[in-house]
């Protein structure tokens, strides 16, 4: 950022150490609605952008639509989908979350109905819809499952089904990768599916860090008085990929992302882009 808007953000709170994502310059929904997906798929999944794939890593969500495109799936990913709440729940704004959760749960169900499954690539969207009935009981009582799927978990059954093989990759080069396992993904028990994935793609050697949070914690990181305890956390983890002399990370969440950076100048990149990547032989 510019030193002028790190002063705007220094008088509401954010540290001017700390490295903020930056916007697309085209966002998800202008990305999606702008790509033209195969016309003979027969069946169906409804994509989750969330608001960090929506706003600053757009390509993450299409590079989720092209990889369903070539499992024979059409992706839908309607613009009512609002903020999954975590961010406005964490900072105190339950109201404004619960609105969020009402319309979220609303599209979900219609989707449900047909029997058509919803699912996010972000680990934190998917827990606060688990955990939607903790916040708003009235909520759950009046659509019953408020759980949305993980995009990776559907990958692998993907695979399971032969709709995808990692077998046919048209890029089979050797690859290093260490995979850090969000807090937001291990809280939810069901494993780690991204790592899986990495692990059966020919040519990839990928080692799970294995090393704790990263420090971010969604919003906290980047706040003033949180900033050395949010590194302090994550220095462990800092240390491991430096440690490890691998250049690419990956892992699912996207502030996760951001703080590995800014802790270790390393890229990241989501589990789902590098199989996508290795898929097509394509950046």
């Amino acid at each position: 950022a510019n030193p002028i808007t790190k002063l705007i953000l220094s008088q509401i709170g954010i540290s001017p150490k700390a490295d903020l994502p930056k916007f697309a310059s085209k966002q998800f929904p202008a990305m999606f609605k702008a790509y033209k997906q195969p016309e003979n798929l027969t069946k169906k999944v409804v994509f989750f952008p969330g608001c960090f794939v929506k706003a600053y890593a757009p390509e993450k969500g299409m590079d989720f639509v092209k990889l369903m495109n070539r499992a024979g799936y059409y992706v839908e990913s309607p613009e009512t989908f609002s903020c999954c709440g975590t961010p406005l729940y964490t900072n105190g704004f339950e109201e404004d979350a619960r609105k969020s959760a009402e319309a979220n749960l609303t599209e979900v169900a219609k989707w449900r109905e047909e029997g058509i499954p919803v699912m996010s690539l972000c680990p934190s969207c998917q827990l606060m819809f688990k955990e939607l009935p903790v916040y708003f009981p009235e909520l759950a009582e009046r659509f019953g499952s408020t759980d949305i799927g993980d995009c990776m978990q559907f990958v692998i059954e993907c695979i399971e089904r032969g709709e995808l093989d990692p077998e046919k990759a048209a890029d089979k080069s050797p690859l290093n990768v260490i995979y850090h396992a969000p807090c937001h993904l291990r809280a939810q028990g069901i494993g780690l599916p991204g790592f899986d994935i990495l692990r059966m793609l020919p040519g990839v050697k990928a080692v799970n860090a294995d090393a704790g949070c990263c420090g971010i914690s969604g919003s906290y990181g980047f706040k003033k008085e949180k900033y050395d305890i949010a590194m302090a956390v994550g220095s462990k983890l800092f240390e491991t990929v430096k440690d490890s002399g691998i250049e690419l990370v990956s892992t699912e969440c996207g502030t996760c992302s951001v703080q590995i950076t800014h802790g270790t100048g390393k890229r990241v990149l989501h589990p789902l882009s590098i199989l996508r990547q290795r898929l097509d032989g394509a950046e």
